[in-house]
Protein backbone atom coordinates (compact mmCIF):
# COMPACT_ATOMS: atom_id res chain seq x y z
CA UNK A 1 0.00 0.00 0.00
CA UNK A 2 2.56 2.26 0.92
CA UNK A 3 4.51 1.66 -2.63
CA UNK A 4 1.16 2.29 -4.39
CA UNK A 5 1.18 5.69 -2.41
CA UNK A 6 4.53 6.86 -2.78
CA UNK A 7 3.95 5.56 -6.54
CA UNK A 8 0.74 7.53 -6.81
CA UNK A 9 2.75 10.71 -5.39
CA UNK A 10 5.48 10.48 -8.15
CA UNK A 11 2.80 10.23 -10.36
CA UNK A 12 1.41 13.30 -9.61
CA UNK A 13 4.81 15.18 -9.37
CA UNK A 14 5.99 14.05 -12.74
CA UNK A 15 2.79 15.18 -14.37
CA UNK A 16 3.19 18.91 -12.48
CA UNK A 17 6.60 18.99 -13.63
CA UNK A 18 5.26 18.26 -17.29
CA UNK A 19 1.93 19.84 -17.52
CA UNK A 20 2.40 22.54 -20.15
CA UNK A 21 -0.46 25.71 -19.29
CA UNK A 22 -0.17 28.68 -21.71
CA UNK A 23 -2.46 31.78 -21.85
CA UNK A 24 -4.66 32.50 -25.10
CA UNK A 25 -7.96 33.21 -26.75
CA UNK A 26 -10.17 31.22 -28.54
CA UNK A 27 -14.04 32.14 -29.98
CA UNK A 28 -16.26 30.59 -27.78
CA UNK A 29 -20.10 31.16 -28.78
CA UNK A 30 -18.80 33.95 -31.84
CA UNK A 31 -17.02 36.08 -28.87
CA UNK A 32 -13.49 36.21 -28.50
CA UNK A 33 -12.70 34.79 -24.54
CA UNK A 34 -9.34 35.39 -22.83
CA UNK A 35 -8.10 32.52 -20.87
CA UNK A 36 -5.40 29.49 -20.67
CA UNK A 37 -5.43 26.42 -22.58
CA UNK A 38 -3.58 22.97 -22.44
CA UNK A 39 -3.35 19.50 -23.86
CA UNK A 40 -5.79 16.12 -22.49
CA UNK A 41 -3.73 13.34 -22.31
CA UNK A 42 -7.19 11.08 -23.82
CA UNK A 43 -9.81 11.06 -26.36
CA UNK A 44 -11.90 14.55 -26.93
CA UNK A 45 -15.06 12.37 -25.96
CA UNK A 46 -13.16 11.08 -23.05
CA UNK A 47 -12.27 14.22 -21.90
CA UNK A 48 -15.02 15.97 -22.32
CA UNK A 49 -17.18 13.30 -19.94
CA UNK A 50 -14.14 13.74 -17.34
CA UNK A 51 -14.14 17.50 -17.35
CA UNK A 52 -18.09 18.19 -17.31
CA UNK A 53 -17.86 15.66 -14.15
CA UNK A 54 -14.68 17.32 -12.27
CA UNK A 55 -16.78 21.04 -12.97
CA UNK A 56 -20.17 19.30 -11.11
CA UNK A 57 -17.44 20.43 -8.04
CA UNK A 58 -17.66 23.90 -8.56
CA UNK A 59 -20.98 24.31 -9.70
CA UNK A 60 -23.88 23.50 -12.18
CA UNK A 61 -22.49 22.42 -15.32
CA UNK A 62 -24.13 24.02 -18.58
CA UNK A 63 -23.72 23.01 -22.14
CA UNK A 64 -23.70 26.16 -24.64
CA UNK A 65 -23.23 26.54 -28.04
CA UNK A 66 -20.84 25.06 -30.38
CA UNK A 67 -20.03 22.59 -27.67
CA UNK A 68 -18.76 24.67 -25.13
CA UNK A 69 -19.19 23.71 -21.20
CA UNK A 70 -20.30 26.23 -19.07
CA UNK A 71 -20.07 26.98 -15.11
CA UNK A 72 -22.32 29.99 -14.86
CA UNK A 73 -21.62 30.76 -10.94
CA UNK A 74 -18.12 28.62 -10.49
CA UNK A 75 -17.35 27.91 -6.93
CA UNK A 76 -13.72 27.57 -6.50
CA UNK A 77 -12.47 28.66 -3.30
CA UNK A 78 -8.77 28.59 -4.14
CA UNK A 79 -9.26 30.81 -6.96
CA UNK A 80 -11.90 33.54 -5.41
CA UNK A 81 -14.02 33.75 -2.57
CA UNK A 82 -16.95 34.55 -4.52
CA UNK A 83 -18.65 32.71 -7.62
CA UNK A 84 -16.83 33.15 -10.58
CA UNK A 85 -18.04 32.84 -14.41
CA UNK A 86 -16.43 30.14 -16.24
CA UNK A 87 -16.43 28.95 -20.06
CA UNK A 88 -14.75 25.99 -21.72
CA UNK A 89 -14.80 24.24 -24.44
CA UNK A 90 -12.72 20.76 -25.66
CA UNK A 91 -11.49 20.38 -29.11
CA UNK A 92 -9.15 18.36 -31.43
CA UNK A 93 -6.24 20.91 -32.27
CA UNK A 94 -3.51 19.23 -34.70
CA UNK A 95 -4.03 15.21 -33.66
CA UNK A 96 -4.15 16.85 -29.80
CA UNK A 97 -7.19 17.49 -27.55
CA UNK A 98 -7.00 21.33 -26.42
CA UNK A 99 -9.01 22.38 -23.26
CA UNK A 100 -9.50 26.19 -23.37
CA UNK A 101 -10.72 27.78 -20.27
CA UNK A 102 -11.48 31.18 -19.59
CA UNK A 103 -12.25 32.01 -15.82
CA UNK A 104 -14.05 35.60 -15.40
CA UNK A 105 -13.43 37.40 -11.62
CA UNK A 106 -14.84 40.31 -12.58
CA UNK A 107 -16.55 42.27 -15.62
CA UNK A 108 -13.33 42.92 -17.57
CA UNK A 109 -10.83 40.56 -15.66
CA UNK A 110 -10.06 37.34 -16.93
CA UNK A 111 -7.26 34.82 -15.46
CA UNK A 112 -4.21 34.78 -18.04
CA UNK A 113 -0.34 35.14 -16.98
CA UNK A 114 0.01 38.13 -14.49
CA UNK A 115 -3.44 37.57 -13.56
CA UNK A 116 -3.04 37.60 -9.50
CA UNK A 117 -4.51 34.00 -9.33
CA UNK A 118 -2.93 32.48 -12.37
CA UNK A 119 -0.85 30.25 -10.21
CA UNK A 120 -4.11 29.05 -8.66
CA UNK A 121 -5.72 28.59 -11.81
CA UNK A 122 -3.23 26.51 -12.98
CA UNK A 123 -2.86 24.46 -9.71
CA UNK A 124 -6.88 23.96 -9.92
CA UNK A 125 -6.48 22.67 -13.77
CA UNK A 126 -3.54 20.38 -13.16
CA UNK A 127 -5.78 18.55 -10.67
CA UNK A 128 -7.78 17.61 -13.54
CA UNK A 129 -4.85 16.89 -15.42
CA UNK A 130 -3.76 14.54 -12.76
CA UNK A 131 -7.07 12.86 -12.10
CA UNK A 132 -7.56 12.71 -16.18
CA UNK A 133 -4.35 10.88 -16.37
CA UNK A 134 -5.14 8.29 -13.76
CA UNK A 135 -8.60 7.52 -15.79
CA UNK A 136 -6.83 7.38 -18.73
CA UNK A 137 -3.96 4.74 -17.67
CA UNK A 138 -6.77 2.55 -16.17
CA UNK A 139 -8.16 2.99 -19.75
CA UNK A 140 -5.12 2.25 -21.65
CA UNK A 141 -4.56 -1.21 -18.45
CA UNK A 142 -8.47 -1.78 -19.07
CA UNK A 143 -7.90 -2.05 -23.12
CA UNK A 144 -5.38 -4.04 -22.89
CA UNK A 145 -6.38 -6.70 -20.70
CA UNK A 146 -9.16 -6.73 -22.93
CA UNK A 147 -7.20 -7.07 -26.06
CA UNK A 148 -5.41 -10.22 -24.22
CA UNK A 149 -8.80 -11.47 -23.44
CA UNK A 150 -9.59 -11.17 -27.02
CA UNK A 151 -6.56 -12.65 -28.16
CA UNK A 152 -6.95 -15.78 -25.64
CA UNK A 153 -10.37 -16.13 -27.15
CA UNK A 154 -9.21 -16.63 -30.54
CA UNK A 155 -6.12 -19.29 -29.45
CA UNK A 156 -8.82 -21.11 -27.83
CA UNK A 157 -11.00 -21.14 -30.46
CA UNK A 158 -7.73 -21.76 -33.21
CA UNK A 159 -7.00 -24.80 -30.67
CA UNK A 160 -10.74 -26.19 -30.61
CA UNK A 161 -10.63 -25.79 -34.47
CA UNK A 162 -7.30 -28.14 -34.52
CA UNK A 163 -8.84 -30.50 -32.13
CA UNK A 164 -11.69 -30.69 -35.14
CA UNK A 165 -9.15 -30.84 -37.74
CA UNK A 166 -7.38 -33.80 -36.19
CA UNK A 167 -10.62 -35.62 -35.43
CA UNK A 168 -11.59 -35.01 -39.10
CA UNK A 169 -8.08 -36.10 -40.12
CA UNK A 170 -8.27 -39.21 -37.80
CA UNK A 171 -11.75 -40.12 -39.38
CA UNK A 172 -9.82 -39.80 -42.84
CA UNK A 173 -6.84 -41.86 -41.71
CA UNK A 174 -9.11 -44.41 -40.66
CA UNK A 175 -10.86 -44.66 -43.47
CA UNK A 176 -8.21 -45.32 -45.85
CA UNK A 177 -6.68 -47.68 -43.69
CA UNK A 178 -9.44 -49.47 -44.46
CA UNK A 179 -9.76 -48.77 -47.91
CA UNK A 180 -6.27 -50.06 -48.16
CA UNK A 181 -6.59 -53.27 -46.35
CA UNK A 182 -10.10 -53.97 -48.44
CA UNK A 183 -7.75 -53.20 -51.64
CA UNK A 184 -4.75 -55.50 -50.45
CA UNK A 185 -7.20 -58.32 -49.75
CA UNK A 186 -8.80 -57.62 -53.22
CA UNK A 187 -5.37 -57.66 -54.83
CA UNK A 188 -5.39 -60.87 -52.59
CA UNK A 189 -8.02 -62.26 -54.49
CA UNK A 190 -6.79 -61.31 -58.03
CA UNK A 191 -3.63 -62.54 -57.83
CA UNK A 192 -5.24 -65.71 -56.79
CA UNK A 193 -7.78 -65.77 -59.91
CA UNK A 194 -4.74 -65.29 -61.80
CA UNK A 195 -3.13 -67.92 -60.78
CA UNK A 196 -5.92 -69.95 -61.18
CA UNK A 197 -6.57 -68.68 -64.39
CA UNK A 198 -3.35 -69.67 -65.80
CA UNK A 199 -3.71 -73.35 -64.34
CA UNK A 200 -6.77 -73.06 -65.62
CA UNK A 201 -5.23 -71.98 -69.48
CA UNK A 202 -2.97 -74.86 -69.37
CA UNK A 203 -5.23 -77.60 -68.31
CA UNK A 204 -7.64 -75.88 -71.76
CA UNK A 205 -3.90 -76.18 -74.00
CA UNK A 206 -3.39 -79.80 -72.63
CA UNK A 207 -7.25 -80.74 -73.33
CA UNK A 208 -6.96 -79.33 -76.56
CA UNK A 209 -3.51 -81.45 -77.37
CA UNK A 210 -5.09 -84.58 -76.27
CA UNK A 211 -8.32 -83.97 -77.49
CA UNK A 212 -6.43 -83.52 -81.55
CA UNK A 213 -4.11 -86.66 -80.33
CA UNK A 214 -7.49 -88.44 -80.33
CA UNK A 215 -9.05 -86.80 -83.55
CA UNK A 216 -5.81 -87.94 -85.65
CA UNK A 217 -5.99 -91.50 -84.58
CA UNK A 218 -9.70 -91.54 -85.15
CA UNK A 219 -9.06 -90.52 -88.26
CA UNK A 220 -5.98 -92.76 -88.96
CA UNK A 221 -8.58 -95.79 -88.10
CA UNK A 222 -10.81 -94.72 -90.91
CA UNK A 223 -7.88 -94.92 -93.62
Amino acid sequence: MKCLFFGLICLFASLSAHSQIFSGTAEIEKTKKQGFYTYLPSEERISSIAWKEFLKKAGTVESGRAGSIVVLKAKIPTISNDPVALTSIITEDKDKVKLFISIATGPDSFIQTGHNKYREATEWVEEFLQSLSLEENVRIEEAKLAELKKTKIKQERLAERHIRELDSNKRQTDLLVKKLEETKVEKEKILANQEQNKLDQKASEQAIIDQTKKIESAQQKIK
